[in-house]
């Protein structure tokens, strides 16, 4: 099993080992300014050894599969929202739209939590690439019910 392991803004990483549960951290500066996938080695003090992929994001992403649509000069586009973070969203178009970075966007979607809550949030558009948009919030507090589905939702 291969674990994640997230590097903080001090470039620290916490390591758990899963077999006697120590905890560690650890200096991961050097892999900072590595544009790839970082797979390590990890040497509990207990000997026992793992694998870990070290994640240089700001938040968790995980992957969901979330309808809604993109609203822009009062015309909806549908979409897909296929991973959320607290910063942002990963969305496919489900119809072709033509959107350029740094467009400031309104996207609406309906969260998978008992309620079905529907979400209205302004968006800037960060990457554009073959039918998958990477979009960040405006605002990246979440009064809405968003807050608590990030918070409670994800394990």
């Amino acid at each position: 099993m291969v674990l994640r392991v997230f590097m903080n803004k001090n470039k620290m990483a916490t390591f758990s080992c899963p077999e006697c549960n120590r905890i560690r951290q650890m200096d991961v500066s050097k892999y900072s300014h590595i544009n790839k996938k970082i797979k390590l080695k990890y040497t509990c003090t207990c000997k026992h050894k793992s694998s870990v992929i070290l994640e240089r994001r700001q938040s968790v992403r995980e992957k969901v599969s979330l309808k809604g649509n993109i609203v822009r000069n009062l015309e909806k586009t549908a979409i897909l929202v296929v991973d959320i973070s607290r910063f942002g969203l990963k969305i496919e178009c489900i119809d072709k739209l033509e959107l350029k970075v740094g467009e400031k966007i309104l996207v609406e979607f309906i969260l998978d939590d008992l309620e079905q809550s529907q979400i209205y949030k302004g968006v800037i558009v960060r990457t554009v690439s073959s039918g998958e948009i990477g979009v960040q919030f405006e605002s990246s507090d979440h009064y809405d019910k968003l807050g608590p589905y990030l918070l409670f939702h994800f394990s």
